[in-house]
């Protein structure tokens, strides 16, 4: 991404949170407010998803990883756990949402041209920012995520939920590394987020809608690096000291909230939602 402009991939992931709310009625991840904080016309947004079947799996995969990170999250608020980090926010919306109150801070992680553009819908919307919500801006290859979240006032010594959905394969394995690292060393942490494995493993009929979607990135200047082996993932996961690794793959999402998205196209895609508990 450009450095003064907001992630363009948050914008894809905003329309297609807002699209699922529009199209699938949000059967599988309820977002009152996804529309309204993206700040265009609904027709737009239903027209440009309607009968599209790969635009129909970014829907499905998007609303899926939002629905099983915020159901992880509640059990992690019911047992105590007091703050939530949720990196890569773009225009997530779980700060407005957010049914546990004042039982937990919220510090949401971005870049900080997308946070700016994130603060400048939020006015247009006339939404306002909740008392436990705090920005914390970073970029993911180049700060220190550590000091970062320490000077925004997150509380290292108590535990904390982290969020980080759609950010895992823009990032050099370094920065997953760093990062993994970081957030094991928080005591009891828990961690969802998502990935892509190499194109050589997912379906024929998938490998060309993979590479069509990154030509699609490379124009606009976000590209997608990082391919990942689900047996690598476990490795680093267990290495860093996190005992319980829930790997959710994409025909497991299909078979679970399949139904809920009309004229989705067969075969397999590499994709996958992970929940990791230190």
């Amino acid at each position: 991404m450009k450095s003064n402009e907001p992630s363009r991939t948050a914008i894809m992931v905003a329309r297609q949170r807002a699209a699922h709310q529009l199209l699938d009625h949000g059967a599988i991840f309820s977002d009152p407010y996804a529309v309204r904080i993206l700040g265009e016309h609904e027709q737009d947004v239903s027209q440009a998803f309607k009968n599209h079947p790969v635009a129909g799996v970014g829907r499905l995969f998007t609303a899926a990883r939002s629905r099983i990170a915020e159901d992880a999250l509640s059990k992690s608020v019911a047992r105590g756990v007091p703050q939530v980090v949720i990196l890569g926010a773009g225009l997530d919306t779980f700060a407005l949402r957010n049914p546990h109150a004042a039982r937990i801070t919220i510090f949401e992680v971005d870049h900080p041209a997308t946070q700016a553009w994130k603060r400048r819908l939020l006015a247009d919307a006339e939404l306002p920012l909740p008392p436990w919500l705090t920005f914390v801006p970073v970029d993911f290859e180049q700060d220190d995520l550590q000091q970062k979240l320490g000077d925004a006032g997150f509380r290292r010594t108590a535990e904390a939920f982290f969020t980080w959905l759609g950010v895992v394969p823009y990032l050099t394995k370094k920065a997953i590394d760093d990062t993994l690292a970081y957030i094991a060393s928080i005591p009891n942490s828990e961690v969802v987020f998502d990935y892509a494995e190499p194109p050589e493993n997912w379906s024929e009929e998938w490998r060309a809608m993979a590479a069509a979607r990154l030509a699609q990135l490379e124009k606009i200047g976000e590209q997608s690096v990082a391919r990942l082996d689900p047996a690598a993932v476990a490795t680093i996961l267990h290495s860093l000291g996190f005992g319980a690794v829930e790997n959710t793959s994409f025909q497991q999402i299909v078979s679970r909230f399949g139904h809920h998205i009309q004229g989705l196209p067969p075969g397999r895609a590499g994709l996958h939602i992970v929940h990791a508990k230190h």
